[in-house]
């Protein structure tokens, strides 16, 4: 049987989402952590996020190696510059859930049973540590089985922007995103835009 998030919940994500949905786009800054289980191995990267409503993005990873995510509404681009390849599917394809997680908390009811936290599961100590302050923290479990095992974020109270971001998926595979200088701005609308470079592969 499903079971139903608490209405309390569904009400304190739905007021967090009224605060972030203020900013019809942003941006910020990111640092990711990607481990996989196959090779045992936990990739460092950095990079900018560029957000407008109703579900356009720019994710851009700047370092290590240059990879470039963006989705004008309409098609996704992915672009990785170092093997020249590039990747375009409908806007709509499901490999893009997880951003629903981030730009959409008032759908996470639908997809996920919700849990409040009062701790944050620190990777790199294996112990909880508080929750950030000033934030709310869930773990979400999908209710449906996919990819996703389970995931954990840390909303900021006053912005209604996820800060933190942990993915833990059924192949041991994890990614945690750190979120940082969220800037409420005017982002132009070249930026969702992509056009592959001569010589890619499409």
């Amino acid at each position: 049987g499903k079971t139903q998030g608490t209405p309390k919940w569904d009400a304190e994500l739905k007021g967090l989402q009224d605060k972030a949905s203020k900013h019809n786009s942003f941006r910020a800054d990111f640092e990711q952590d990607v481990f996989s289980a196959l090779r045992k191995k936990t990739t460092k990267s950095k990079g900018q996020l560029y957000f407008a409503q109703p579900k356009k993005f720019r994710w851009e990873i700047a370092t290590p190696s240059k990879e470039l995510y963006v989705n004008n509404g309409e098609w996704f681009w992915k672009y990785v510059e170092n093997t020249k390849h590039a990747l375009r599917m409908p806007a709509d394809a499901s490999e893009l859930d997880f951003l629903d997680v981030v730009f959409h908390l008032d759908k996470l009811p639908e997809k996920f049973s919700l849990k409040k936290l009062n701790t944050w599961p620190d990777e790199d100590t294996k112990q909880e540590k508080q929750c950030p302050a000033k934030h709310a923290c869930f773990s979400l479990e999908p209710l449906q089985k996919g990819g996703q095992k389970g995931v954990v974020l840390a909303i900021n109270q006053s912005t209604g922007f996820v800060s933190r971001l942990r993915i833990e998926f059924r192949n041991g595979n994890k990614t945690n995103i750190v979120f940082n200088s969220f800037s409420p701005e005017k982002v132009a609308s070249d930026m969702f835009e992509f056009s592959p470079p001569p010589g890619t592969a499409v």
